[in-house]
C-alpha cells in the first residue's frame, strides 16, 4: 500500500510596493521572470515560480505592493490577487525595504498577514553590506520573528533565508517523486497566447481555468508580463503563457512596455504552439499581420482564435468574411487552422485544445528521406519548373533537418532559378501530401555541383 504524496508547499512573497519582491522572487527561482523596474506597481498579476534548496521544492508566487486606499480599477484588482496569493500559500515572505522607516503600510499588512494564521518569514532587503544589516534590529518592532537581513539585487543572506522558509513550510515529498512538481518539460505543451492589446487574451485563459487568474480590465495594456500558468486537460499537461498585448512600434511610449514587448516576442520562441487572438467584430488590421508575420518568421506552429464570437450578429455572414479575410490578406497562412470562440459564454474554449494538439503533433513531424524524396520526384513532375536565360531549375535531392522550425533543405543546380512562385508551389505541395497543419515550412536551397 502506497502513502499518500503531499503537495509542493508554495510560499507567497508580499509587501508594498518597490521593496524588491520581483528582484528577490527572480533571485529565489535563478530566472528573471518578473521584470523589474524603478516605476512602482510593474508586477500586477501573479508570478509563479519553483525553487529547490537542500534536496527539497516548493512553489514560489510574486505578488504586486500592497497599498492601503486602492482608488482605480486595476490597483483594486492587484489587491484581489495578493489577497488570493496569501489564501493560497501555506507561508509568507513579508519584504520590507531595510534601508527604510516602518510605515504605517508595512504595520496594516502584519496585522492582516497575523489575522490570516500562518507561518510568516520576515525579510529586509536592500541591506547589501554588514553596516546596512545593523538596519534589520529596528524591524523586531513589528513583531513576527527575527527579521532576516538580505540583499535580492546582490544575493547576499539568501541562503539563511532559505532554511528560515524551509523551517516553516510544511514537508513534501523531493521534486521527483512530487505529484504536483511541475511535469517534466518534454510532457508539457506549452502554449503562447498573443495578439494586439484588449483582443481578450487574459479573458481567455481566465475562462479556460474558471478564474480571474490574470488580470482584465478595460484599459489596454493591463497585462505587463509574460505569465506562465499550469493548465491539466484530459490528460495532458499545458503551460499557457498570457502575453501583454503587441501594439506598434510608434504606440510604445514607457520602457516597461518595451519590457513587455521582448517578453512576448520571446514567447514565441518559447512556445510549442501560439495562438494568435484577433477580434472577430474587426478587420484584420496590419498589426494582426505584423504578429502573424513574425510568428511565421520564427517557424513558430500556431493557430488563430477569433474572440468575442457572442458580439457578431450575422455569424453565418461573418464567418464567411472572416475566411476571405484571411484568404485575401493574409494568403502565407494557408493550412494554419482559425476557430471563433466566446470567453463571455465559453463556446468552443475547450475545442482550442483540439487543435492545439493537432498542430503540436504536426510540429513535431519528420519525414523520412526516401519519402520525401518520392514526394519530390511528384511535385517536379506535377509542376513547371521556373527557368531562367533558358536554364531549368532541378532539384537533386530533398531532405528534412529539423523541426521547430520545420526546415526542408532543397539541393538544387541553381538557387537564383528558383522564383518565389515555384518555391510557394513547392511548399504547398508538400503541405497537401504531408501533416502540416499551422506549421510554416521553412525551406533552404543548397547548390549542389555535379561532375
Amino acid at each position: 500500500m502506497t502513502s499518500k504524496r503531499k503537495k509542493t508547499p508554495l510560499l507567497a512573497i508580499c509587501g508594498r510596493p518597490d521593496v524588491g519582491k520581483s528582484t528577490l522572487f527572480n533571485r529565489l527561482i535563478g530566472k528573471q521572470r518578473a521584470i523589474v523596474h524603478g516605476e512602482e506597481g510593474i508586477t500586477r498579476d501573479r508570478t509563479y515560480g519553483t525553487v529547490t534548496h537542500g534536496g527539497r521544492l516548493f512553489r514560489l508566487v510574486d505578488t504586486g505592493g500592497m497599498v492601503d486606499n486602492p482608488v482605480d480599477p486595476i490597483t483594486r484588482k492587484i489587491q484581489e490577487q495578493i489577497q488570493a496569493a496569501l489564501e493560497e500559500a501555506d507561508a509568507i515572505l513579508f519584504v520590507v525595504d531595510g534601508q527604510a522607516e516602518i510605515t504605517r503600510i508595512d504595520e496594516e499588512l502584519r496585522d492582516h498577514l497575523l489575522r490570516l494564521g500562518k507561518p510568516v518569514i520576515l525579510a529586509a532587503n536592500k541591506l547589501d553590506n554588514p553596516n546596512l544589516e545593523l538596519h534589520a534590529s529596528e524591524f523586531y518592532s513589528l513583531g513576527i520573528g527575527d527579521p532576516i537581513p538580505i540583499s535580492s539585487s546582490h544575493g547576499t543572506g539568501m541562503d539563511d533565508l532559505l532554511e528560515a522558509v524551509l523551517a516553516e513550510l510544511p514537508q513534501a515529498a523531493e521534486a521527483p517523486d512530487d505529484e504536483d512538481a511541475p511535469p517534466e518539460e518534454s510532457t508539457v505543451t506549452k502554449v503562447a497566447v498573443l495578439g494586439k492589446p484588449n483582443v481578450g487574451k487574459s479573458s481567455f485563459v481566465n475562462a479556460i481555468l474558471n478564474e480571474e487568474r490574470a488580470i482584465v480590465t478595460e484599459v489596454p495594456g493591463t497585462t505587463r508580463d509574460a505569465l506562465d500558468i499550469e493548465f491539466h486537460w484530459k490528460g495532458r499537461d499545458y503551460l499557457l503563457i498570457d502575453t501583454a498585448g503587441l501594439r506598434k512600434k510608434a504606440g510604445i511610449q514607457e520602457d516597461v512596455e518595451r519590457f513587455s514587448v521582448s517578453r512576448s516576442l520571446r514567447a514565441v520562441r518559447r512556445a510549442d504552439v501560439c495562438i494568435v487572438m484577433m477580434d472577430a467584430t474587426q478587420e484584420i488590421t496590419e498589426q494582426d499581420k505584423r504578429i502573424l508575420g513574425y510568428i511565421h518568421e520564427q517557424g513558430a506552429a500556431h493557430i488563430i482564435v477569433w474572440s468575442k464570437w457572442d458580439l457578431v450578429e450575422d455569424r453565418e455572414e461573418r464567418f464567411k468574411e472572416l475566411r476571405e479575410q484571411l484568404e485575401t490578406r493574409a494568403p502565407y497562412l494557408k493550412g494554419v487552422p482559425w476557430l471563433t470562440v466566446s470567453n463571455v459564454s465559453r463556446k468552443r474554449l475547450f475545442t482550442t485544445f483540439e487543435y492545439i494538439d493537432r498542430v503540436a503533433a504536426a510540429a513535431n513531424t519528420r519525414i523520412p528521406t526516401p519519402e520525401l524524396n518520392r514526394a519530390i520526384q511528384d511535385i517536379k513532375l506535377t509542376g513547371l519548373p521556373s527557368r531562367y536565360k533558358g536554364e531549368q531549375a532541378k532539384i537533386r535531392y530533398a531532405t528534412q533537418t529539423s523541426v521547430k522550425p520545420t526546415t526542408i533543405v532543397l539541393f538544387v543546380n541553381r538557387k537564383r532559378l528558383f522564383h518565389f512562385s515555384y518555391m510557394r508551389f513547392i511548399e504547398n505541395q508538400l503541405r497537401s501530401r504531408f501533416d502540416f497543419e499551422g506549421v510554416p515550412i521553412k525551406l533552404e536551397l543548397r547548390e549542389e555541383q555535379r561532375k
